[in-house]
């Protein structure tokens, strides 16, 4: 069977598939992700599919196998419809005009209601609902007869809410060791990593060729893009690079399985 083949997803496996897989290397790969812009060149829900790509990379690599990606519960206030805006976050470039406006506007949607539901998420505790599922999630896989976990936070919001429901986690008992591979692990410094820009442009690119069309950016290189930070994608972006992070990943899931 050739790679592209190889059926590595646990909802799309037989049971004696997942046994058989399961007992060869007892590893579990989850993406968690979101629904939110990521520019008129990604899919909507880029964050989810590029920790699902990478999780099944890895995983026909390696062995292992591909819990379903998570995408819901997360916090409506921490994301680009609302933060994409230099007076609302500072780590917005201050020569990036307010683009949550013209992102509603493109999706035909009306930004009052992102700032109710929002507003309605802080007021039910934030991350908490989703802290809680993914501390159950790991205790299910735990149940599922995996030893370590993978877990790929695709949005990048997610990092710190997924760090305390991994604590939470082993403080309850969990007894399967975790590791929380983000993009950040590319570079030595911690500093890779972008919002629909060359970095994770080109991830997509390597994993989902088909879901990309830079040429939605158009050619004026003066024009920011709506609702991306980082290198211009269509300067930068290339399935080359986007192999070359996998490659990295791949390296440090290795050692993670072998320690």
């Amino acid at each position: 069977m050739e790679m592209k083949d190889m059926i590595v997803e646990y909802h799309k496996m037989r049971p004696s598939q997942i046994v058989k897989r399961r007992t060869e290397l007892p590893v579990a790969y989850m993406g968690v992700g979101t629904i939110e812009w990521h520019g008129l060149h990604n899919p909507i829900g880029l964050d989810g599919l590029k920790a699902n790509g990478i999780a099944c990379y890895l995983a026909k690599r390696l062995g292992g196998i591909v819990m379903p990606t998570q995408y819901w519960g997360d916090n409506r206030k921490e994301i680009a419809e609302l933060e994409f805006d230099p007076k609302v976050n500072p780590w917005i470039p201050p020569q990036i005009d307010d683009h949550t406006l013209v992102i509603a506007e493109l999706m035909q949607l009306d930004k009052n209601k992102f700032l109710k539901d929002a507003e309605r998420c802080t007021q039910l505790g934030g991350w908490r609902l989703w802290i809680e599922l993914m501390v159950r999630t790991l205790f299910q896989i735990e149940t599922l007869g995996f030893e370590k976990v993978v877990i790929i936070p695709g949005h990048y919001p997610l990092f710190t809410p997924l760090q305390n429901a991994i604590a939470k986690y082993k403080e309850d008992g969990g007894a399967c060791k975790v590791l929380m591979l983000t993009d950040q692990m590319y570079s030595d410094n911690g500093k890779s990593g972008d919002h629909a820009a060359m970095f994770e442009t080109s991830l997509m690119m390597a994993l989902y060729p088909e879901l990309v069309d830079i040429n939605e950016l158009g050619s004026d290189l003066n024009k920011i893009p709506v609702g991306v930070l980082g290198d211009d994608p269509r300067v930068y972006a290339s399935k080359e690079f986007g192999f070359q992070v996998l490659k990295k990943f791949e390296e440090i899931v290795s050692n993670f399985i072998k320690s």
